[in-house]
């Protein structure tokens, strides 16, 4: 792997030399938040540590910084407080403070001993503070008295070979807190680099603590990871470190599970590829991930030999809503997923009154259906013919969008109640007379007329 070029979180981007890293680490000393918080804080020890030194290697940061201090938190938010700046207690009793400043987030903690997130202990220097960190990249702080880098633990060299190492005793820091296995993912794999052989192979052996991890930490981090560069390599490294189980156990039956002729990746292979290929959007990362959750469980075969996984999409809807609601989704975001793995089956090449339905079906979610079923285009599709069909596709669906300026489907010309004066009665009839009449309308718009439609429902009435 070229090494010149790694991936941040959501690009790929140039590495930059530790000169010019230097300098965007002084330039970002000149934001006036920073620069405010800094004179209310002085004579106070202060650094920039953390995520915000490691991405300025990739010429990125974050609005929010992360800074360490040897104040601890009341001393800290006395000072803000004499200097009028506006302070909330996300984790005071951690020793952490955030200053915000003219909507700029500038979170402070106090210099801790190393012992895991939850240490209470502080420390008198940077040094010891940083050895208590999860990994060496995140381990590299920068003074801003002395506007020099700090790199007790050669964090430097790993962000330019692209290694994530654990601080130290790599089964110390993964017992300290096992949330960190999973953000050994997101800046390794997940973001184009190398894990170190001692890191993973500790990793591995203490899978089964993420047990002890609450849900919403777990769902934040592999939100996290699929929204990483290389998602795919994630996902994949949560499989060979047999983290699966415990994060996204629906993708298990998929491993090595043969499909049929019109793909050439077995299921699990197939999500990867899927995923690597969606947008940077979570809806339609999540939904890579699920979409075919459901075909292990569908699997028939026919006397030729051929497999079919008939209805899978509906399973695998049923497989992800079961996974959202056990990592606490929300229920919009819930919705929105499972529509489209819902429907993701639903061809392109489906003509004027198919592109009609899915108007109905999918709604508001139709636009990211559409970009879904580019990155779930068929393998085994040469690549012109995909795109002749999906070019045909939006041509069609601008055409109905246009035509459609005025009432939305499903606003039939006649109603329940037009219905009902022709003497049906009340009751299911009603409801399939309007759905047959509806459908009549999908396959031919002109025949949404008053008069029209009422002919029609009187050749239906039983």
């Amino acid at each position: 792997m070229d090494r010149s070029r790694l991936p941040g979180s959501h690009s790929s981007v140039a590495l930059r030399s530790q000169a010019d890293a230097t300098a965007s680490l002084c330039a970002l000393l000149e934001l006036p938040a920073l620069k405010r918080l800094a004179d209310a804080l002085q004579p106070a020890e202060l650094y920039l540590v953390g995520g915000t030194v490691r991405d300025a290697f990739l010429g990125c940061h974050e609005t929010d910084l992360d800074l360490a201090t040897n104040l601890t938190a009341p001393e800290m938010k006395a000072r803000c407080e004499k200097h009028g700046i506006r302070t909330v207690d996300t984790g005071i009793q951690h020793g952490t403070i955030l200053a915000v400043i003219n909507e700029t987030h500038l979170e402070v903690t106090t210099f801790r001993v190393p012992s895991g997130r939850e240490s209470h202990t502080t420390a008198h220097d940077i040094a010891t503070d940083l050895s208590g960190r999860d990994f060496s990249i995140n381990a590299v702080a920068f003074s801003l008295r002395d506007k020099t880098l700090v790199d007790p633990l050669h964090g430097v060299a790993d962000i330019e070979s692209g290694t994530v190492r654990a601080v130290g005793d790599a089964t110390l820091r993964f017992t300290e807190d096992p949330l960190r296995i999973l953000r050994m993912v997101r800046f390794g794999p997940a973001q184009g680099r190398q894990v170190d052989p001692a890191t993973l192979a500790a990793a591995a052996a203490l899978v089964q603590l993420l047990a002890k991890v609450s849900v919403e930490r777990i769902k934040s981090e592999l939100e996290h990871i699929l929204m990483a560069s290389t998602p795919h390599e994630g996902v994949r490294c949560l499989k060979e470190i047999g983290a699966l189980p415990l994060t996204l156990p629906e993708l298990i039956p998929a491993i090595g599970f043969e499909q049929n002729k019109f793909h050439i990746h077995d299921v699990f292979e197939h999500t990867l590829w899927v995923l690597s290929r969606a947008e940077h959007d979570p809806i339609l990362r999540w939904a890579a991930v699920f979409h075919d959750v459901g075909k292990p469980h569908t699997l028939s075969v026919d006397d030729a030999g051929n497999r079919h996984f008939y209805q899978h999409e509906v399973v695998s809807e049923q497989l992800a809503r079961e996974r959202m609601h056990a990592l606490k989704f929300s229920r919009d975001n819930t919705e929105t997923i499972a529509s489209i793995v819902r429907h993701h089956m639903r061809p392109l090449d489906c003509g004027a009154p198919g592109v009609r339905r899915l108007m109905r079906d999918l709604g508001e979610n139709l636009p990211k259906w559409r970009s879904f079923k580019e990155a779930d285009s068929p393998p085994v599709v040469p690549e012109p013919e995909f795109r002749a069909t999906a070019n045909a596709f939006d041509a069609l669906l601008k055409a109905e969008t246009e035509r459609l300026a005025g009432p939305a489907y499903g606003k039939l010309a006649v109603t329940g109640q037009d219905l009902l004066d022709l003497g049906l009665k009340p009751g299911p009839s009603l409801g399939r007379l309007l759905k047959e009449l509806e459908e009549l309308v999908l396959d031919d718009p002109s025949l949404n007329d008053h008069q029209v439609l009422l002919a029609e429902a009187k050749k239906r009435l039983p």
